[in-house]
């Protein structure tokens, strides 16, 4: 019989929100000073509670860092299974393309997300919560993909769908780094074609 959960163990709701507000502002921080600028003073600053507090929530900010980063991929499996519970998921799949060409905080997460695979290519713990929440990420991506071809998806080989489901992830990371490379970009022309690309990934 498994062990009874600890109840001090068990974060309480305010501890949830205080740990969410040290994130929104650490990942303020970082869009606009990078991580190796944004001190852990900075955070706390920004966040209106002492360092200390900071110390009882996170180890340091490399810790800060990977919450972030899994926090992120929750909401994307979050969206992916909003998607799956839809009535049509080939539909909702165009719909967001739409809505990531008008995300109007596309600009300040590609920022970030930049940030992140920066420090990853130097930062060996870092790197592995990348990998891991990709993998988490490119898995549910793949369901996605299986529901939306429905039976055709039983005649593809496994590794057809997750190549489809790693060029799905490089569609949407791609448009999102062309928000800093390309500020000019034309977001409904660039919408179009996305959408017909991915009626291509969704063929069997």
């Amino acid at each position: 019989m498994c062990a009874a959960l600890n109840p001090a163990h068990v974060p309480t709701d305010r501890a949830l929100a205080r740990r969410q507000q040290v994130l929104d502002a650490a990942a303020e921080c970082f869009r606009r000073r990078g991580f190796h600028g944004a001190s852990m003073a900075e955070i706390a600053k920004t966040a209106g509670m002492s360092a200390g507090h900071i110390y009882n929530l996170f180890e340091n900010k490399d810790d800060v860092i990977a919450a972030i980063v899994e926090r992120d991929r929750d909401e994307i499996v979050r969206r992916i299974q909003e998607t799956l519970d839809g009535e049509d998921v080939m539909e909702a799949m165009l719909a967001a393309v739409e809505d990531s060409c008008h995300q109007p905080d596309r600009d300040a997460e590609a920022a970030l997300n930049l940030e992140v695979l920066a420090e990853a290519s130097r930062n060996a713990k870092l790197a592995r919560v990348v990998v891991n929440s990709e993998t988490v990420i490119r898995r549910k991506a793949m369901l996605l993909i299986q529901t939306a071809l429905g039976p055709k998806a039983d005649r593809l080989p496994a590794d057809d769908i997750e190549a489809r489901a790693s060029v799905l992830a490089a569609l949407f990371n791609g448009l999102m780094v062309l928000s800093v490379s390309q500020p000019d970009l034309k977001q409904a022309a660039v919408s179009r074609v996305m959408q017909r690309m991915m009626r291509v990934l969704l063929e069997p």
